[in-house]
């Protein structure tokens, strides 16, 4: 990827992920420079390869884990953002864990633990480390994929839901507290696709049965103004 062009630059968490992945794509496609973050390093690296074997410009891997990663873990990747790229207009949090539907008090802790900081914890980080960036441009976004379903019907989603209800509640704080001239905050829920999450909640469903992560993918970027 080029670098400090006058394109708009798209950061995407759990980019190996099957919606992060048609997310990379569709933005590379509509001529958007892209930042790919994902724990999954041979994942970033896997879909680098499809992209580039397809014709499409090659995003930016960053391999970071969000579980494990704190507050300085956060500032030095914005640094290097800032270093290489000098900008970035869109943050797309779409990293998620999840294991299985459990009742909330028989679910591990360590579990527990594991899905709050990537739902819940690493995009405040996240958002808090790159706000700087975010807004020196005019048009700045931050876009939270969000799962409203486990809201509407809470039972054994356990740290699922309950990141998933502060997900909505944090992007409500952050859109009253930035008014009219802070960067654009938006909770958007793609609606059911085939993913492995989703594998893990309702195992016997069919890829046949539900909409194509791609299908998911465009209507976040419709929706965020992509």
């Amino acid at each position: 990827m080029d670098k400090q062009t006058d394109r708009p630059l798209w950061l995407i968490t759990g980019a190996a992920g099957v919606l992060g992945s048609e997310l990379v794509r569709q933005l590379l496609q509509a001529g958007k420079d892209c930042v790919a973050l994902d724990s999954n390093a041979r994942g970033l690296n896997q879909l680098h390869d499809r992209l580039v074997a397809d014709g499409l410009p090659a995003p930016a891997l960053m391999p970071m884990d969000l579980t494990g990663a704190g507050p300085d873990e956060h500032a030095k990747l914005a640094e290097t953002i800032e270093s290489e790229f000098g900008r970035l207009d869109v943050l797309v949090h779409g990293a998620a864990a999840f294991v299985a539907l459990r009742p909330l008090l028989h679910q591990p802790a360590e579990e527990w633990f594991r899905i709050i900081q990537t739902g819940l914890t690493g995009p405040f980080l996240l958002s808090v480390a790159l706000m700087p960036l975010l807004a020196r441009g005019a048009d700045g976004r931050v876009v939270f994929v969000n799962d409203d379903h486990c809201l509407d019907k809470p039972a054994n989603w356990a740290a699922y839901g309950v990141a998933q209800a502060g997900r909505r509640q944090m992007v409500r704080s952050l859109e009253e507290e930035a008014g009219r001239h802070g960067p654009q905050f938006m909770a958007i829920d793609p609606g059911p696709f085939f993913s492995p999450l989703r594998t893990a909640a309702w195992p016997s469903e069919s890829p046949g049965d539900l909409p194509s992560p791609a299908r998911a993918a465009k209507k976040i970027i419709d929706r965020a103004g992509g």
